[in-house]
């Protein structure tokens, strides 16, 4: 059987095709309309013949009307009703899930989290999304907007959201987070890549933010571990890709703060499938459609 998984970025969209055992990967750039997106998915299907299609999406689907409510880089898609549209236009079975829980799924079904019973995957970008797969299975909640790690309020009067919210953790995971602490070390305003590659370069307050930034996301882990007890964390996205020394630094925070006991059986981890994660598991659980 062939299937297909695609990761609907406001830039590009990432695929995953699969015919028998052989897997192909890529990512296309696409302009910020459904006209564009559409295009390249009809193309995509023509190339790879699926059966069946899945797909990841940053936001909230929900799972009742087919509609994304709420995507603050993919604005374009919100209200539509993908599933519907898809199904109609390419005669295919769809399944569409949130980008971060698909990315959960393909860390579990073809990368760090294989074998693993709780599952918990982070992804840190622009915003900080999770996903959490449980004995097998994605757990996404009834309306499909489970595990919003990234929203848990951590400072009632802490830093704005870009959510609209205060002190929810994405204000401090993510990349406009590390830009804020960079700022308030140096009063200059820099992008999080840039910020990257000074502490890659050894310069100290790049480093500095990256430790404050690290110490915001041990907080994050502890509240999961202790929610969830698992026995593995996969932590993805552009931050861990390019610094990976922030795992270390949050787990060494982690463990100062974290009950001993789930912090004794986890095991935490960069992602394996690196920005493909995404376009991973919507292609697993596409093929778990047409079974």
């Amino acid at each position: 059987m062939s299937v297909l998984g695609v990761d609907i970025g406001g830039t590009f969209i990432k695929f995953a095709g699969k015919s028998g055992s052989d897997i192909k990967k890529g990512k296309i750039p696409t302009e910020s309309r459904f006209d564009s997106i559409l295009a390249e998915i009809k193309n995509l299907c023509k190339n790879f013949h699926p059966e069946s299609l899945g797909i990841g999406v940053a936001g909230l689907y929900d799972k009742k009307t087919g509609r994304l409510t709420a995507s603050p880089n993919i604005k374009f898609l919100e209200g539509i009703d993908l599933k519907e549209i898809l199904e109609e236009e390419l005669n295919l079975p769809v399944v569409i899930e949130n980008d971060a829980s698909a990315a959960a799924y393909g860390e579990y079904m073809y990368g760090a989290g294989k074998g693993g019973k709780i599952v918990v995957c982070l992804t840190l970008g622009t915003g900080l999304g999770g996903g959490v797969v449980i004995n097998g299975e994605l757990i996404s909640g009834v309306s499909g907007s489970g595990m919003e790690i990234g929203h848990t309020t951590v400072d009632l009067n802490g830093w704005r959201c870009h959510c609209g919210r205060k002190g929810c953790l994405e204000a401090y995971v993510s990349s406009y987070g590390l830009e804020r602490f960079y700022f308030f070390l140096t009063d200059q305003s820099i992008p999080s890549s840039q910020i990257i590659i000074l502490a890659n370069e050894g310069k100290l307050e790049a480093m500095k933010a990256l430790e404050e930034f690290a110490r915001h996301l041990s907080v994050g882990l502890m509240n999961i571990l202790h929610i969830f007890n698992p026995d593995r964390v996969i932590i993805g996205g552009g931050i861990p890709e390019y610094y990976p020394a922030v795992i270390d630094l949050a787990v060494s925070e982690l463990k100062k703060i974290a009950f001993e006991l789930p912090f004794r059986d986890v095991e935490i981890k960069k992602a394996d499938l690196g920005e493909y994660s995404g376009a991973f598991g919507a292609m697993a659980l596409a093929e778990k459609l047409k079974r």
